[in-house]
């Protein structure tokens, strides 16, 4: 059965009268996105459309604008706080943002990293088109293992690494906003980018443009094959075309391992398939050999030392 579409919500300023239109972004973004203060400076006033959806725990939005400046203030973030890490990837345009004393502007292709628990400004020139990036903090420190950013962190396309991963990163934030199906894997996708993206911009484990490419074909053909039992590195290496010993230093590069990457990958995916309504009358050892485990035990055994319950116990509260 095909896997669901995130539901869309578009807003588009063209059918408001311009005299209202301000405050008709602000509300909407309030509702859809984050409390803020925008400023036109266009003589037309402000024209602007937006697509926004919920994937998963992300939120994603594409906004495509003339000039314009939005501001969360720290009254707006005292009355309605937001416990997130935003990102923001320029698809064209060049844009500015202002945090904590730190000024970074950005054309098309380049992406900017920052808190959102603090004030910021962020402007866009005439004709910006923007992807806007909404992370829970907690998944952010989990996945990412940083607690908090200092200051805006910046990633420029200057080397081939960082063009790859923005690249990879945009054409999937890209299918998901039009419509794309979306599951489990794709909370995974976009924190392994920006993880590769913020380490290569500090300098540690970065990869180059080579690996990054084998690293993420190495990713989407295991999602693509989670069901095949004894599944090895040695296959994955053979069917690129690269050494074993390569493809398991690409995941130790991301302090991670072929092995541990596979089973987070197959236990996130049988969680999800047991939680979904239309698969209830899945059993749990039919939901383990689907996703590769050759041993029901064993598949118990892993799933409630990573979740803390059984997967019996998980598909019982499912079901009631």
């Amino acid at each position: 059965m095909p896997l669901p579409s995130a539901p869309r919500r578009v807003l588009d300023t063209a059918g408001i009268r311009p005299e209202q239109r301000v405050r008709y972004w602000e509300e909407q973004c309030r509702e859809n996105l984050v409390s803020l203060r925008c400023s036109p400076h266009a003589d037309e006033g402000l024209r602007a459309s937006q697509v926004c959806v919920d994937a998963g725990r992300l939120r994603i939005a594409r906004t495509q604008a003339n000039a314009h400046v939005v501001e969360r203030t720290p009254e707006m973030i005292r009355a309605h706080p937001r416990e997130s890490i935003f990102v923001n990837l320029v698809v064209s345009g060049s844009t500015f943002a202002y945090q904590r004393g730190h000024c970074a502007k950005m054309q098309g292709g380049e992406m900017l990293v920052y808190d959102a628990r603090y004030p910021y400004l962020v402007g866009g020139a005439p004709e910006f088109d923007l992807i806007h990036v909404d992370i829970p903090i907690d998944m952010f420190v989990q996945r990412l293992g940083r607690s908090e950013l200092r200051k805006p962190v910046q990633v420029s396309g200057a080397d081939g690494a960082h063009r790859l991963y923005l690249r990879q990163l945009t054409t999937l934030l890209q299918g998901t906003l039009a419509g794309g199906a979306v599951d489990d894997s794709l909370d995974h996708q976009v924190c392994d980018l920006l993880r590769a993206l913020m380490g290569l911009g500090r300098g540690d484990g970065g990869l180059s443009a080579l690996c990054a490419t084998h690293l993420m074909a190495a990713k989407d053909w295991l999602e693509q094959h989670l069901s095949d039992e004894g599944l090895r590195a040695t296959d994955v290496a053979l069917v690129l075309g690269i050494s074993e010993r390569h493809l398991r230093r690409l995941f130790a590069a991301q302090d991670s391992s072929f092995a541990d990457y596979l089973l987070t990958r197959r236990l996130d995916s049988a969680r999800q398939s047991l939680q979904d309504p239309v698969q209830r009358s899945a059993t749990v050892a039919e939901t383990a050999y689907r996703f590769g485990f050759s041993s029901h035990a064993h598949f118990s055994r892993a799933f409630k030392q990573r979740y803390g319950l059984s997967p019996s116990d998980l598909l019982r509260g499912t079901r009631h």
